[in-house]
């Protein structure tokens, strides 16, 4: 077979398999830019004010120092 014939066949299969992934991309770019410009926006909250507290410390049995669970 002859390369020329050969690399002529599969020339549109490349040109299309890169325009869909330079479509792919674009539109994942977009997305993206969309997203971020929406998140600075974004009403964030209600907020903890100890994230980290004992939720549960009055109904805890034992002290600090006696509760070995």
């Amino acid at each position: 077979m002859n390369p020329v014939i050969l690399i002529g066949c599969f020339t549109p299969l490349v040109l299309i398999f890169i325009v869909v992934k330079l479509a792919v991309w674009v539109s994942a770019v977009n997305t993206e830019n969309s997203y971020v410009g929406k998140e600075s926006s974004r009403k964030r909250g209600p907020f903890l004010d100890n994230a980290y507290a004992d939720v549960d410390e009055e109904e805890e049995e034992y002290g600090d120092r006696t509760d070995y669970r």
